[in-house]
């Protein structure tokens, strides 16, 4: 394949060829028919190859063409002329075109159209004229004629610089398009790793509760149940409800995932007079608790999807329910503070109390809310003793703790989880403005 050098060259060849012959039969055939005269058809021709030498190097060489074609089409059109002077306004088409050539490609505009002008003076005065200044005699001259060359070829000039600062400035915009488009690629693929860590941390803190609660509480029956058969009855009345919560926790979680393309094609269009009311996004967590009346603080329809402070002594009395009995020591009144606190306290807890019904053998846990010096601190602990680990699910590790982290830098607080004693305690310290 080859180069684009080699292929802008043989593209400009191509050119300059197809000019040189529109160039060189226009002129023959006006010779032919007598339009001019045979001292000037020569120079016409020489005038048409020195603007196709102009096209072909316009881009591949622009500085070798503006060279060649100011000093070699010059001094050749001089003699063709016997150091006459322009015979025709036509004869500075290749100047014209070497000198927006060389511009056009970075040449210094004022040298360029000095030499240009130079060029286009001295073809149009000629040998003769200039042998005259010289030796004192008085040339007379075409003034508005050489005005007018010169500023044709001024114009070159000045229109070639144009271009290529226009061409500096695209490039630069390019580049600079390119650098913002793979910053956004960056930012896009940040953004999609954030919102992936956000979604599996709520599934981890949604779902992975309420699923902990439930085995629990199926161990529990399983336990005791041959020496207390009534204790069946009262587990499965109790993970029925709890595994529906479960479930619609998970599904309030992924329906944000699902495309809901198929509702909008399903769904009757309004006329176009009535706006269209903005979708409601899908609530990450269900509104109403499902957990057994006899263990549960229900939330009511009304409130809001997204946990609350006050959402706590829901998530307490679930864990009970599963089996493990809980002191929990909380304010009364609750303390005002923002969503994001308020979200951030319910799952620590949830994930602390998660903890200890997986992970420990104690008999009991703590729960305790206080408020001092404008800061929320939340003390989860127990006595221990810890768990032997399940082979099988130690292989794979955890997220919790790192979660619980995640949580609270989001709302500008600190959260410390670390043995204590025999067991494990779990303090969360946050701002409440």
């Amino acid at each position: 394949m080859p180069s684009p050098t080699r292929r802008t060259l043989a593209v400009d060849l191509a050119v300059a060829a197809v000019v040189l012959a529109a160039w060189s039969a226009t002129v023959l055939l006006g010779r032919r028919l007598g339009f001019w005269y045979t001292s000037a058809s020569e120079a016409f021709l020489w005038a048409g190859l020195g603007t196709a030498t102009a096209l072909a190097l316009r881009r591949t060489a622009p500085r070798t063409g503006f060279w060649l074609v100011t000093l070699g089409y010059s001094a050749v059109y001089a003699v063709l002329v016997d150091g006459g002077a322009l015979r025709s306004d036509f004869h500075v088409v290749p100047l014209v075109v070497a000198a927006f050539a060389a511009t056009s490609a970075g040449m210094s505009p004022v040298l360029v159209g000095g030499v240009s002008v130079v060029t286009v003076v001295g073809l149009h005065v000629g040998v003769e004229g200039l042998r005259v200044l010289l030796a004192g005699w008085g040339l007379v001259i075409d003034t508005s004629r050489t005005v007018m060359l010169v500023l044709i070829v001024v114009a070159a000039t000045v229109i070639g610089a144009m271009v290529h600062r226009l061409t500096e400035a695209g490039a630069s915009l390019a580049v600079r398009n390119a650098q913002l488009q793979a910053l956004q690629s960056v930012r896009e693929r940040a953004a999609v790793q954030a919102e992936r860590t956000r979604i599996a941390r709520e599934l981890h803190d949604v779902v992975a509760h309420h699923v902990t609660a439930i085995v629990v509480r199926a161990q529990a029956a399983d336990r005791v149940g041959a020496d207390r058969p009534e204790e069946y009855r009262e587990a499965v009345r109790w993970i029925a409800p709890a595994g529906r919560e479960a479930l619609g926790a998970m599904r309030s979680v992924v329906r944000v995932l699902r495309d809901d393309a198929p509702a909008r094609q399903t769904a009757p269009e309004p006329p176009a007079s009535e706006p269209v009311p903005p979708a409601e996004p899908a609530p990450l967590v269900p509104a109403v608790s499902l957990v057994p009346a006899a263990h549960s603080v229900r939330v009511p329809p009304e409130s809001s999807p997204v946990p609350v402070l006050a959402d706590l002594g829901a998530v307490v009395d679930r864990v009970r329910g599963a089996g493990l009995p809980v002191d929990a020591t909380l304010p009364d009144p609750w303390p005002s503070c923002p969503p994001e606190v308020g979200l951030s306290v319910v799952r620590i807890a949830q994930e602390a109390l998660t903890n200890v019904l997986h992970h420990s053998d104690a008999e009991r846990a703590t729960v305790r809310l206080t408020t001092s010096s404008g800061v929320l601190v939340l003390d989860v602990q127990d006595a221990g003793p810890a768990r032997r680990p399940d082979p099988a699910v130690a292989a794979h590790g955890g997220h919790g703790l790192v979660h619980m982290r995640e949580r609270a830098a989001a709302c500008g607080g600190t959260v410390r989880a670390a043995p204590e004693g025999a067991g494990w305690r779990v303090r969360l310290e946050v701002p409440l403005g």
